[in-house]
Parts: structure tokens; C-alpha cells; sequence
């Protein structure tokens, strides 16, 4: 379970028991003070110890001390207030109250400094709908804040405060961290403002966290961060924010040590565009993108995995327009060599609309360039549409509708090699398994092993095998002749039929 950092609840007991843990802890510490030998007054015991390995650490002590001095005088506490008339409703009627005075929801988090202007960066999942935001400086000053611009796809926001004496962040370098990096977190955890927390970048390039934001790229952390947290830095060695702390993997709700931040690199080129109060502009190619593992390279002939792969082409998209196709695979753009799949959609979504860029594709075998003009990205895009193809068959299922319950035999024939039964199409099974008319012809997936690759790449039951490498396949013997006829190959490339779409997916051979 993936949440953001932001929160209104306070997880901490107020009065009751004391767990069982607490008192052990209490009387094994007791236990131990008996045990302890104790000095004389008179001995150095007490003195400061003056060891040069503690002294190491009494250095590394005051430098943490030193950087959180200086970064929090530009971090905020922010609170925002939003009036959910829907919600009072229901208080009225709960209380049978025409009277009842209307209360706010609340929500916290923190924001980063960003100029002597006023401006302050935070998450916009901090600030969205809120009909109120309100800032609390280090030194206690709060003011009223003014919401100058947001981008979801980012989860980035920039509020404005009016007032003087501000102190500014300095935005580091993201594109320097390196993973084992000490970093702290500054933040109002649970509304505890200016609260500082160490550790270490765990990893970068994060973006499988499931969080309903589009362009992520993370840093994780296993620095401590709280629901509250959200809008906060993570500071460098040097004082300087390499990252905004946007959300924590967790099952309770609160820090498990998996934290992620947006890179300050990322914030910095938002931001410059959030501050003018203009609209985030980005690139548009129209494709659905897939990445390329072992089994893909193989499949389309890569010596090593690399690039992305084209999964499907958008009519009258500036991909269609340039030449792109499907089962194409995008291997550079411009100079730059592709690496995965949300690289290729960060590089596409920062290249000014209306660019024409150079395109390097793996196609049959052999590289072929392409030009391809950029377009602008249309509203209520979303990257998800460019993911790997998740729970089609669940799609097919809503659009078709279970198979209808039959005694009559399946006359299904086994292909161990894929570890699938499947049966040839015909008028019956269409009926059976509600299957669109136009679904005439190919062999339809009865069953699928659970433990094999098959499974894995999401075949499922109900699905229908159309074609095998550049073989169609319109019939169960079809598919056992395509199959016989690359028995050389460790992998073949099936094209399936779900519903009205098709797509393309990769197995190893048994």
C-alpha cells in the first residue's frame, strides 16, 4: 500500500495501559543500572569522554546540526482548509440541526522556500480544492496563502505568501545523487512542524509506486517521513534540496522506511513554469509503450534488451503521422538512447510542441531513422494509457461477459510448450464465451497453467491466439502447425485478440 504524506490524524496513544513491551523495557533497564558498577564521585567516569573515534562522531553529530540549521529557516508548515458542503449536509441531517454551523476538513504539509518573492513549492495533492491555505514560518510568523499555480501530473504546486525576511532554498543537483547518500527530511510529520529526520537514498529512478501521479522518476529514501511530511526537502550533505518528499509505502498508514521524493530537478523546471502562473505544456507522441526484458530482445532479433517498445499507434497521432508502428521499438530520440519506458515518456513530454526530432527504431531486424514532429499533449492525457497492457482480459470479460455454463466437451488440445489449452473458434464457442461476432476465426485459450510464463504475461482464459511470429492463426491445428514450424525458437511472439483490440505478448518456449 502506497500513501501520500500528508494526514490529519495523530497515531499516538493519549493515556491507557502501558503494552507489556514498555514494562520490560523499564525493568530491564532497571536490572541493568543495579548491575552497573558505579564510580566514586571523585573519578573521571562522568567527564566528558575525549576518545578521537567518539570525536569522529561528535563531529558528524554537530554537521547535522549545521544543515538543519540552515535549511529550516526555508521550510513551512502548511495548513489548508476546505468546506465540504456535502459533508455538513449530512452533519445537519445527523444532528437534525438547520443550525449547524459548518466545519472545515484540514489537512497538512510543508513547502520549500523558493525566492524573496513569496514563492514556496509544495505537493499538489497539499493544497488541491482547499479553499484556504495558510503558511507558518520557522520564526512563527503564519500567513495567508495565494495558490499561483498546480500540475497533477507532477504533483507539484507553487503557493505565493506576501512577506519579508524570507530565506530562500538552494536547489541542488538530483541528477548527482548517487544511492547510499546521506540525506535528512524536513517536514511537519502529524503536524509537528520542523521536524528532521536522517538517512540514506535507498534507490533512484523509482516509478512503480502506485500512486495515481503520471510522471514520477523518485528518489526513495529510508529517511523517516510522516503522513505531513508531503511538501517537505530532502537535503543533501551540502545543505541543498535534491528532493520534495511526495509519498511513503506503508500498511499502517505511517513510515515502514520506504519514502520517495520528486528530484529537485524536476522542481525546479515545474516550478520556473508554475510561477508565471502558466499551464504546463508537454510533448505528445499517441503511442502505447511497453519495455523490452530478455525474452523481447530475443524475440525481435536485439542482441540486449534496450529501447521500449511500441505496443500500439493512435490514429492521426504525430507517431502515426511520423511513420511509427506498431511492434516498432523506439531505441533513441535525438541523441539520446532510450533506457526505459518512463524515460521515453519524460523525453517525449519535454520536447516543446511542434519539434521535429530524430527518431532511431529497431524494425525487421535493422535500425531505420525517423523524423517525427511532436505534438501537444491533449486534455486528460495520462501516461497509464502508455502502459504495459494490465487486466485486459478483466476489460474483456466486461464488454463479453462470462462464458456461458456448458456440458458440452471443449474439444480443447494441450500446447505444453505454453503451457495453454485452447480450442478452434467456431459459431458455438462465439456463443459460449460471448464473444464479439466479428471473432470468427483463431484459437481461443481454455485454460492456462498456472505456473507457467503464459500466466505470467496476464493470457488468460477467453483470450484468443490470431497469429504466431508473422504466421496467422485461425484454428487450434493452425496454431500446433506455426508452433511446429519454429521449433528451433526459445521464444515466440503471439498476436492475441481480447475483446475487439489486439496486442502483442512474448513467451519462452518449453
Amino acid at each position: 500500500m502506497t500513501e501520500r504524506t500528508s494526514a490529519n490524524r495523530l497515531y499516538v496513544g493519549r493515556g491507557g495501559a502501558i503494552p507489556a513491551t514498555c514494562l520490560l523495557v523499564v525493568a530491564c533497564i532497571a536490572s541493568a543500572a543495579r548491575a552497573w558498577p558505579v564510580d566514586p564521585p571523585d573519578k573521571a567516569a562522568n567527564q566528558p569522554l575525549s576518545d578521537p573515534d567518539v570525536a569522529v562522531l561528535d563531529r558528524l553529530s554537530r554537521a547535522f546540526g549545521v544543515i538543519a540549521e540552515k535549511v529550516q529557516p526555508s521550510v513551512v508548515s502548511i495548513r489548508s482548509l476546505m468546506v465540504n458542503e456535502e459533508v455538513n449536509e449530512r452533519l445537519r441531517q445527523m444532528f437534525d440541526d438547520d443550525n449547524f454551523q459548518a466545519i472545515p476538513l484540514s489537512g497538512t504539509g510543508s513547502g520549500i522556500i523558493l525566492d524573496q518573492a513569496g514563492h514556496i513549492v509544495t505537493n499538489n495533492h497539499v493544497v488541491e480544492d482547499a479553499d484556504s491555505v495558510r503558511v507558518t514560518l520557522a520564526d512563527g510568523r503564519e500567513f495567508q496563502a495565494l495558490v499561483v499555480g498546480t500540475d497533477s501530473m507532477t504533483d507539484l504546486a507553487v503557493i505565493k505568501i506576501d512577506a519579508e525576511g524570507l530565506v530562500p532554498a538552494h536547489l541542488g543537483d538530483s541528477d548527482a545523487v548517487r544511492v547510499g547518500n546521506i540525506v535528512l527530511a524536513i517536514g511537519s510529520p502529524f503536524r509537528f512542524g520542523h521536524s528532521v529526520s536522517h538517512g540514506i537514498i535507498s534507490a533512484i529512478g523509482r516509478t512503480e509506486v502506485d500512486v495515481d501521479i503520471d510522471y514520477k522518476n523518485w528518489l526513495q529514501t529510508d529517511a523517516p517521513i510522516n503522513p505531513g511530511n508531503s511538501g517537505g526537502p530532502l537535503i543533501n550533505t551540502r545543505g541543498e534540496v535534491i528532493g520534495l518528499s511526495v509519498a511513503i509505502a506503508t500498511e499502517s498508514g505511517g513510515y515502514q522506511g520506504v519514502g520517495f521524493a520528486i528530484p529537485s530537478n524536476t522542481v525546479a523546471r515545474i516550478t520556473e513554469v508554475l510561477k508565471s502562473g502558466q499551464e504546463v505544456v508537454r510533448g505528445y507522441l499517441g503511442v502505447g509503450i511497453r519495455p523490452i526484458d530478455p525474452n523481447w530482445a530475443l524475440a525481435y532479433g536485439l542482441k540486449e534488451p534496450r529501447g521500449v517498445f511500441i505496443d500500439a499507434v493512435a490514429d492521426d497521432s504525430p507517431a502515426a503521422k511520423g511513420g511509427l508502428k506498431q511492434e516498432d521499438i523506439v531505441l533513441e530520440i535525438g541523441d539520446v538512447k532510450v533506457r526505459t519506458r518512463e524515460h521515453l515518456q519524460d523525453l517525449v513530454a519535454q520536447t516543446p510542441p511542434g519539434t521535429e526530432v530524430k527518431f532511431t527504431i529497431w524494425r525487421k531486424d535493422r535500425e531505420r531513422p525517423l523524423k517525427i514532429t511532436i505534438g501537444k499533449q491533449p486534455p486528460g492525457f495520462t501516461t497509464n494509457g502508455s502502459l504495459p497492457h494490465r487486466g485486459r482480459q478483466d476489460e474483456a470479460d466486461e464488454e463479453s461477459g462470462p462464458p456461458e455454463e456448458s456440458h458440452e466437451e471443449l474439444d480443447a488440445v494441450v500446447f505444453e510448450a505454453l503451457g495453454l489449452e485452447v480450442t478452434t473458434v467456431t459459431p458455438r464457442i462465439v456463443r459460449q464465451f460471448k464473444l464479439p461476432s466479428s471473432s470468427t476465426s483463431g484459437a481461443l485459450i481454455t485454460r492456462v497453467d498456472p505456473l507457467s510464463d503464459a500466466f505470467q504475461a496476464r493470457l488468460r482464459r477467453g483470450l484468443v491466439i490470431v497469429g504466431v511470429n508473422d504466421r496467422k492463426v485461425r484454428s487450434a491445428a493452425d496454431l500446433d502447425k506455426a508452433l511446429k514450424a519454429e521449433s528451433g525458437e526459445k521464444v515466440v511472439r503471439l498476436q492475441i485478440r481480447a475483446g475487439r483490440e489486439e496486442y502483442i505478448t512474448v513467451l519462452r518456449l518449453r
